[in-house]
Formats: C-alpha cells, structure tokens, sequence
C-alpha cells in the first residue's frame, strides 16, 4: 500500500511540473512575441517617419527644354521656380497608382515629384546627386508649361 501512495505522489509531482513547465514556457512564449510585435511597431514607424521626411524633401517639378540650338530637357520647381537637374532613376518612374512603369521617360509638359539627396548649385540651380524615385503627377496644361519655359528662356538669358 505504501508503494501506491508514493506513486500517486509521484504522479501528482510529476503533473504538477508538468503544468508549472508549461506555465513557464507560455510565459516565455508571451514575452517573445510581444517583443517581436513591439519591434516590428517601431520598424513600422520608423518607416513612416522615414517616408514623412522623403515627402518633406521631395520637389514638384515640370519638364521642359532648355538652349537655343540644341534643346535639352530641364525641370524647373513648380513652388520656387528654380532650375533642377535630376536624372530619371534607371527603373523607370512612377505611376499616379504607384505602379512602377519601366523604361519610363519625361516628356515635355509632365509634372513629376523628385525623390532624393540634392543640393543647391552656385548658379541657383538644384542638383539632384541621388534620385531614389520619381512619381509622376499629371501633365500640364500648355499655358502652365509655357509659363515655365518662360523662366528657363529668361535664365538662358
């Protein structure tokens, strides 16, 4: 009889661990994801914050020409009216839907916003050192974009 007892208090040890194991590891378990989902909250804002600040910098520009004989393509800021000069990025540029068009080139006329590290030339002129992406907007009107070639012409002097 002895033996049963110690047995059954065997058994009721060993479920006793058991679910005192399983407390332990739902416990560990817990923690884990809620570290996991606390990271993965502030990578979240961190991009969002990241994406605020690229929106901030970001330029609205129109496309144009530029010279007398031979005619080049010149963006001018649409709030500042100053010159810029940025590169389409080599995959292309943006849709208004946010769908990357491959190959993608500007045209006279269209308004764009730029992405990117720029900075302000001697002359007065942005330069764009990094495009990082580009979105297209729309495109102008003539009058809207002959009012800016305008700017450009008078700069040419």
């Amino acid at each position: 009889m002895i033996e049963m007892d110690e047995s059954k208090a065997a058994k009721i040890k060993f479920r006793v661990g058991m679910v005192i194991l399983i407390l332990v590891l739902g416990v560990i378990v817990g923690n884990f994801w809620s570290t996991v989902a606390r990271q993965a909250e502030l990578d979240r804002l961190d991009e969002l914050q990241k994406e605020r600040e690229e929106e901030r910098n970001a330029r609205t520009v129109i496309a144009v020409e530029q010279g007398s004989l031979l005619r080049s393509q010149i963006l001018v800021d649409m709030d500042s009216s100053q010159l810029v000069r940025a590169d389409v990025p080599r995959e292309g540029i943006y849709n208004r839907g946010g769908v990357l068009v491959a190959g993608d080139v500007l045209e006279y006329g269209d308004i764009v916003k730029v992405y990117g590290t720029y900075a302000e030339a001697d002359d007065g002129r942005i330069v764009y050192t990094e495009v990082t992406k580009m979105v297209r907007a729309g495109r102008a009107r003539l009058e809207t974009a002959q009012e800016y070639q305008e700017i450009v012409d008078q700069t040419d002097g």
